[in-house]
């Protein structure tokens, strides 16, 4: 049986938070699509990789998850995000909703839905 899209939102999130970035795009299907609100700007796994590849290198990140609602094979995470910027220290924080979509088993759609 395919795991549930909390699942694999949870999954993902956790390989985030791990810095393990072969962990992070394994959750995604091979096809994934990402939205930056309605701008498509990743398809497929090659795309996500290099899109997180830099972050991941440089570590002093991460996200959690205070809510996620879910139905069928859609959930929707309050995330809560920080970075450290390596070259100053400076930490950023935000928040945002994600709605992710499964196909096949893995998160096949993401959408960045950041407030104004």
């Amino acid at each position: 049986m395919s795991e549930t899209i909390e699942a694999l939102a949870a999954r993902q999130l956790a390989a985030y938070n791990a810095g393990d970035l072969d962990a992070f795009v394994a959750c995604y299907h091979p096809d994934v699509a990402v939205f930056e609100g309605e701008e498509q700007t990743v398809a497929g796994r090659a795309e996500l990789r290099e899109r997180y590849a830099d972050l991941f290198a440089a570590g002093g990140f991460g996200a959690s998850v205070p809510q996620r609602l879910a139905a069928g094979p859609h959930c929707v995470d309050l995330e809560r995000w920080w970075r450290v910027r390596a070259d100053t220290g400076e930490r950023r924080e935000g928040e945002l909703l994600v709605r992710y979509t499964a196909r096949d088993g893995f998160i096949g759609t993401v959408q960045f839905l950041f407030p104004d």
